[in-house]
């Protein structure tokens, strides 16, 4: 995906610069250290709470919160008037931007998340560029490694597929594209900026801007007889 499908006018110049010096998004997450290159010790400007843990460099902005539980191994940045929620995790060269969520219970790992990304509670964002404003529903998936284990393959702004050359490589969503609950994308997929993916749908590929993706079920509802359940109390339960 082009870079300029990730970025608005309201991002930081800063990343906005460094962006536009990479060929594609592929390209700017294989190489998202330069991002922590000059990122030294732990400058803390936001509030932390009890209970969280923060190892190696790390920088967290002014107006950030941190709430309790929180799990932070860095290298990470988190930029000004962020929300990391209770017994999330960020970890591992996870890069995320101003005005950002980071919802209950979330573990980001290695990830371009730009400014006002919204990652829900329950998620997994692995390996994946989240552009300006795009959102990932409670409990979706951006899985990152293949079954195999092998490298992981994209299809390109052309229609022609191309490999990552990676072993771990996620999703990339456009700005303010947006994912419902408990959606998974396998590795390598694609979303264009401005597009919706209903909740529970499962995708791979390559997916355009400005569309509504939903997945349909056909529900077999029928009668049944009732039953009284036991309670359990002394098969498994242990009270």
């Amino acid at each position: 995906m082009n870079v300029e499908s990730l970025i608005d006018e309201t991002l930081q110049p800063a990343i906005v610069s460094w962006l536009r010096r990479k060929q594609n998004a592929v390209v700017a997450l294989n190489n998202i250290g330069e991002l922590f290159a000059t990122l030294s010790g732990q400058n803390i400007a936001g509030e932390v709470d009890d209970f969280v843990s923060i190892k190696g460099p790390v920088h967290i902005g002014s107006g950030s919160r941190i709430h309790s539980n929180v799990e932070i191994e860095g290298p990470v940045i988190i930029g000004e008037n962020v929300s990391i929620r209770a017994h999330s995790q960020i970890r591992d060269f996870a890069f995320i931007g101003s005005d950002c969520v980071v919802g209950y219970s979330a573990d980001i790992k290695r990830s371009i998340c730009l400014d006002g990304a919204k990652m829900q509670d329950g998620t997994f964002v692995g390996d994946s560029v989240l552009g300006v404003g795009a959102r990932v529903g409670s409990g979706a998936i951006l899985a990152n490694r293949k079954f195999n284990q092998g490298g992981i393959r994209y299809i390109d702004d052309d229609g022609l597929l191309q490999e990552s050359d990676c072993e771990f490589f996620g999703s990339i969503l456009g700005k303010y594209a947006r994912v419902g609950a408990n959606v998974v994308l396998n590795p390598g997929t694609i979303i264009g900026e401005h597009t919706w993916v209903g909740s529970g749908c499962v995708l791979h590929g390559r997916y355009p801007a400005d569309v509504l993706i939903t997945a349909k079920q056909e529900l077999e509802v029928k009668s049944k007889d009732r039953i009284i359940l036991r309670s359990g109390r002394g098969e498994y339960e242990h009270i």
